[in-house]
């Protein structure tokens, strides 16, 4: 399946092949270079897949788009078509995202958001 991949440590944006996205996501971990993927809707029918550990990894390259600035990918990632159920045809093409994709640099990226739980205390 036709894919764009967002490289910024090399600043590139490229055509990428994603071998049968909805039966394995292996492909993905390959292409992004992760073992664990997260999906982000960006719009109707654009799918983001980034690495969900990203921002707690050293950030060698991060980017985020026009328009929508508080979302900073950390690493690389594939854009793809579809919706929260199933990868399908993107219609995009690499053009739409050189012209939307701003480059962040890696001392910009801003710690990610956690979320500490505290347990209860144990009862004996």
């Amino acid at each position: 399946m036709r894919g764009i991949k967002i490289n910024p440590a090399d600043r590139t944006i490229t055509e990428v092949d994603v071998p049968n996205p909805n039966k394995s996501l292996q492909g993905l971990y390959d292409l992004i270079g992760c073992d664990l993927v997260q999906l982000v809707e960006l719009d109707r029918g654009i799918i983001l897949c980034c690495d969900e550990e990203g921002k707690l990894k050293p950030v060698t390259g991060a980017f985020t788009f026009f328009g929508n600035e508080e979302l900073v990918i950390a690493g690389n990632a594939v854009i793809l078509g579809g919706d929260a159920s199933r990868f399908g045809k993107l219609h995009e093409n690499i053009a739409s995202f050189d012209m939307i994709v701003q480059w962040v640099a890696p001392e910009d990226v801003p710690e990610p958001k956690i979320t500490l739980i505290p347990l209860a205390e144990e009862r004996i």
